[in-house]
């Protein structure tokens, strides 16, 4: 767009350029050859930028088309990892029945398939991002409950909190965050856990946990974005 714009300035500034230069002055036969020259050399230099905006365009509708593509081959895969997800929990054999010791059948039933753990974290996620709250929490609780030992369980704890927060329920986003801060207290995203968290105590009138949990969270970090964001909250009770 500002190579776009720019075209257009520099083609309105030749175009005053002529008008200036066709103003009736009396000019002598050398000067009225250079004004032509110039004319001309205006003429192509007025072809070249309409040349370099054609190709600007054509630049253009590569990047949207690859983007398109793009977007079909995401589209594909999501579509594939939910039809892995809904296999998995669906596909298990039919029960084929055993003898036990006595001679009675008994019904043995295979594990399912499990899908990778980013995957079934993925999915999740991306029912986030298409604002599907109530299927995401479910989503990420299952992945919770299937890959205790991921290391995204405390990522999908995190997310379930924001959606909660999303939803205005606060007393579960409230026990999401405090249940991560507990379990886990070097969280990477730590200080965004802790404005949240002191964000959602004085909407909730716990004002002293909110003052005391936000002062902390400037003192760790003071010249964090979260620090600053600490301090307008803190401000505005005041």
């Amino acid at each position: 767009m500002r190579v776009s714009q720019w075209i257009v300035a520099v083609s309105v500034s030749l175009s005053a350029t002529v008008l200036s230069a066709a103003d009736p002055l009396p000019v002598t036969d050398d000067a009225r050859g250079e004004l032509l020259l110039q004319i001309e050399q205006l003429r192509q230099e007025t072809q070249a930028l309409r040349g370099l905006m054609e190709e600007l365009s054509n630049q253009l509708r590569t990047m949207q088309d690859d983007e398109k593509s793009r977007y079909l081959d995401l589209d594909r895969r999501l579509g594939e990892l939910i039809r892995i997800q809904r296999e998995s929990v669906q596909s298990a054999a039919a029960p084929a029945p055993i003898a036990s010791a006595d001679g009675a059948e008994v019904i043995s039933r295979p594990e399912p398939t499990r899908v990778p753990a980013q995957e079934a974290y993925n999915l999740a996620f991306q029912m986030i991002r298409e604002r599907q709250f109530e299927e995401s929490l479910a989503a990420m609780a299952e992945f919770i409950s299937r890959y205790p030992d991921s290391a995204l369980i405390h990522d999908a704890r995190f997310w379930r909190g924001q959606v909660y927060d999303v939803l205005a329920d606060d007393a579960n986003a409230i026990k999401e965050y405090e249940g991560l801060l507990a379990d886990k207290p070097d969280y990477r995203r730590l200080p965004q856990v802790q404005i949240k968290l002191g964000k959602l105590y004085l909407k909730t009138g716990q004002t002293a946990a909110g003052q005391q949990l936000l002062n902390a969270l400037i003192s760790a970090d003071p010249d964090s974005v979260e620090a600053g964001l600490a301090r307008r909250e803190l401000e505005a009770i005041r």
